[in-house]
């Protein structure tokens, strides 16, 4: 690592003295990211300033993503504060990554609320987010949002540590069109392409990506190669059309895997997963605005061959609609947003759940947030979600805020919240028997049908502040949480190996702080730097959230603009020593602090073509990050992207 921190530093600052001429300063492009970065829809429901928002939140911007190099969705979200990734393999193989916020990383994460558009993308089974199986693509992705802390008094339940929000790109513009394709090493391959036109009264876009990767090595010396190789195809749709003064947004896709599992018996999975979503926004007046959404999500997944003769293959759907209202009065210093969300989800497996194959949630919430500027420089905010389902019990989410700008691109924030985490389908109903390896029958998980949401409360302040006319940023936020009655997988006493069952009788109590820095010094020239310190308490001493969130972590980077065309980007994490482990087996590995390196460098000799060379992990050939029996190893690619 010294050396090459050695290696970095001088071409670091060859890039910081490198002439301004390299890309032109225009006025109207210089700040455009300030724009970009600076207001955000997630933490209110409505686009607003983040410098004014109750949770701390962090933008990645489409020119981030095109400048990361990255292959996984989740890597987009590998540095950022508060936020930890770690690579894996669940023992179930539908799950490719563990993406977690504000500690207790695991396979089973339900806290962290994901949305693509708006739209929940938890799987109403369990709860937790399949990242692999999203489907979406990065070149459709205009800009991620990261809300930090509790937001279920807008939300509902599954938010109580935080909300990411993946937004697509919406067409505009004339007729336009791109095409990609890279490959590199485990036998990486991607094409990709992309079309999208629209005018005054409506647009259309249409996008498709195929990828293969081969499996990762297997944790043995020396290395081989894993089961887990995986074949993607995806395809995705948007339109919108103006009828009147209302809009219209109309998205689609669909994502089909081939993938390969970790087990014994080397079985192969495959999964499918479709969703339409229909959106419409109607101003009611020149402070008032009217949205309704429709969606629809379904899965199907199966493995062949099984080592015990059962059909494992499942299904899952759900039914969304939602409507809200955001109404500004008072000369703009009273902002108040409400609405109700109606939802069905339903899973059949006869695997899961024993002679009964159909399991069913209905939820339905209502919720009311109110903004009131109360002088010039001070600002409060408050929430209130009641909600009920079958399969999750009834709960209230509740939030308070104060905000505070004694100078101006000063601001400082306090917030008191009450969240909470209801049970799902899978932690009521499960009756399966799983294998623990080798074939061998020996394990038995149960459901709880006595579970009942588990409240959190959340403290925090923080700080965010502007420098050199808003090119400098620094935020700091410091917070406690306490989730009670936490859903736990636990042990229990009978005839087979293990016998698994849910209990929320626990208490976890987490505690932070988050520092961020970010000089924006010119159009496609950044540096950053974040900080992140955890600690985590548990009242029954569970290993896998006392030991498994890592004390602290370290971010730094760079995306710089070069003369000749050129472009170069560097991310470089420092993790702290954690336990790897997992809700779906036994094992666990002692993983030590480790650095982890990503870069990319692109050329664009003309404004039709790029010609990159990326790659991921470049400070060793293999590193351990799970409990899965597989590494991470060192990945090289590099290809073209041709736009016209």
């Amino acid at each position: 690592m010294r050396r090459l921190s050695a290696a970095a530093l001088p071409v670091l600052l060859g890039l910081l003295a490198a002439p301004a001429a390299a890309q032109p300063r225009k006025a109207d492009e210089a700040f455009r990211f300030f724009a970009e970065e600076g207001r955000a829809s997630t933490a209110l429901r409505r686009v607003a300033p983040t410098q004014g928002s109750p949770v701390p939140v962090d933008v990645i911007t489409a020119e981030e993503i095109a400048a990361s190099g990255v292959v996984n969705l989740w890597d987009l979200l590998r540095f950022r504060v508060g936020l930890d990734v770690i690579e894996g393999r669940s023992s179930a193989g539908s799950n490719r990554a563990v993406v977690s916020v504000r500690g207790t990383p695991r396979d089973n994460s339900h806290e962290l609320l994901v949305l693509l558009d708006g739209r929940s993308l938890y799987d109403p089974r369990s709860g937790v987010t399949l990242w692999e199986q999203i489907p979406v693509q990065l070149q459709d992705i205009e800009r991620i949002e990261i809300a930090r802390g509790p937001n279920a008094a807008l939300y509902g339940s599954n938010a109580g540590l935080g909300v990411i929000n993946i937004l697509t790109r919406r067409p505009s513009g004339p007729l336009k069109a791109r095409a990609a394709a890279r490959a590199g090493t485990g036998r990486f391959g991607e094409l990709s392409a992309a079309g999208e036109s629209s005018g005054e009264r409506g647009g259309l876009r249409l996008s498709a990506t195929s990828r293969t990767q081969g499996g990762a090595p297997l944790a043995a010396d020396p290395p081989a190669q894993g089961h887990d190789f995986l074949r993607d195809h995806t395809g995705n749709f948007r339109g919108w059309a103006r009828v009147g003064e209302a809009t219209i947004d109309l998205s689609a896709g669909i994502d089909k895997q081939d993938f390969g599992k970790t087990t014994g018996v080397k079985p192969q999975g495959r999964m499918t997963t479709n969703f339409q979503l229909a959106r419409l926004e109607r101003p009611l007046g020149p402070d008032s605005t009217l949205e309704l959404r429709v969606s629809r999500n379904e899965s199907l997944s199966s493995d062949f061959p099984d080592s015990a003769g059962r059909d494992t293959s499942s299904r899952f759907w759900q039914y969304d609609t939602e409507g809200l209202h955001t109404i500004s009065w008072g000369d703009g210093r009273l902002v108040t947003t409400y609405g109700a969300a109606w939802r069905y989800a339903a899973s059949g497996s006869n695997y899961l759940y024993g002679a009964t194959s159909l399991r069913t949630n209905r939820t339905v919430r209502g919720f009311l947030h109110q903004t009131i500027q109360v002088t010039p420089t001070v600002s409060i905010m408050g929430g209130l979600n009641n909600e009920t389902a079958n399969a999750g019990g009834y709960h209230k989410d509740f939030q308070g805020a104060v905000l505070w700008a004694p100078v101006e691109e000063h601001a400082f924030r306090a917030s008191y919240s009450r969240a909470n985490i209801k049970p799902q389908i899978l932690h009521r109903y499960a009756d399966f028997n799983f294998d623990i390896g080798n074939g061998f029958m020996g394990g038995h998980l149960a459901g709880n049908s006595s579970l009942n949401p588990s409240p959190l409360t959340n403290y925090e302040a923080g700080w965010r502040g502007l420098f050199l006319d808003k090119a400098l940023t620094f935020e700091l936020t410091g917070f406690y949480t306490e989730i009670r009655d936490h859903i736990n997988l636990d042990q229990t006493s009978g005839p087979n190996v293990f016998n698994m069952t849910y209990d929320n009788t626990n208490t976890v109590i987490l505690r932070g702080l988050e520092a961020a820095m970010r000089w924006r010094a010119g159009p496609g020239r950044s540096l950053y730097s974040n900080y992140t310190q955890e600690t985590v308490r548990d009242q029954d001493g569970h290993a896998i959230y006392l030991n498994t969130t890592p004390r602290h972590k370290v971010n730094l980077g760079f995306d710089w603009a070069l003369p000749l065309d050129l472009r170069a980007s560097m991310n470089a994490g420092w993790k702290d020593a954690y336990k790897a482990d997992s809700t779906s087996g036994a094992a666990q590995e002692d993983v030590p602090a480790f650095w982890r390196v990503d870069a990319r460098v692109s050329w664009s000799p003309s404004a039709w073509l790029e010609l990159f060379l990326a790659g991921q992990n470049l400070e060793r050939p293999y590193r351990r990050e799970y409990v899965d029996n597989l590494l991470v190893p060192r990945r090289i690619q590099g290809g073209a992207v041709v736009r016209w």
